[in-house]
């Protein structure tokens, strides 16, 4: 089974900023007993500045996903669970209004021992361990300071299908 990490996209130079989520109740690395205490349907707030790119995938302060690749998840993996982010704008001539979620993706131990990593702890080659993946289509790497999603390709291929913006997957080596 080939597998992918999900990111937002390099190329989005200027992703939405969202004001009022508590970096501390939505940490980059979000844990299983971090995620439990998050509320169901949160507020938050973002400029509405027309250079402000909308994406389907955040990464500040925690992964949020749009609803749309929520709805694709679900086709994928039913047991996920989400707590959801309401933006709304500060400008008063923009109403866009979308829903993100934060996603309680399964964190598996599967980091294979080739896998390398710099003296500060940050991940320099990702290596799977397919023995400890489980068949599972969508979940997140444990131990690693980074957070890394991985999807399988059917997932992968679901993402392109729906030219979803600011979307970026790379192959992972498994072994």
């Amino acid at each position: 089974m080939d597998y992918f990490e999900l990111f937002q996209s390099e190329k989005v130079e200027n992703a939405v900023e969202l004001m009022g989520l508590d970096s501390s109740q939505y940490p980059y690395a979000m844990t299983k007993g971090d995620f439990e205490v998050l509320d169901k349907l949160k507020v938050a707030y973002y400029s509405g500045r027309e250079t402000e790119e909308m994406c389907d995938i955040l990464k500040e302060p925690t992964c949020l996903i749009s609803n749309e690749i929520k709805r694709l998840f679900e086709l994928y993996d039913r047991s996920l669970e989400y707590k959801g982010v309401q933006l709304f704008s500060t400008a008063s001539e923009n109403t866009t209004s979308p829903l993100y979620w934060v996603a309680g993706f399964p964190i598996i131990d599967c980091l294979h021992e080739s896998s390398q990593k710099y003296g500060n702890g940050m991940l320099k080659e990702l290596i799977l361990d397919k023995k400890k993946i489980r068949g599972l289509n969508i979940f997140r790497v444990a131990g690693l300071l980074e957070h890394k999603v991985i999807v399988t390709l059917p997932v992968a291929e679901s993402i392109l299908r729906r030219r979803l913006y600011g979307i970026g997957l790379r192959r992972v080596k498994v072994v």
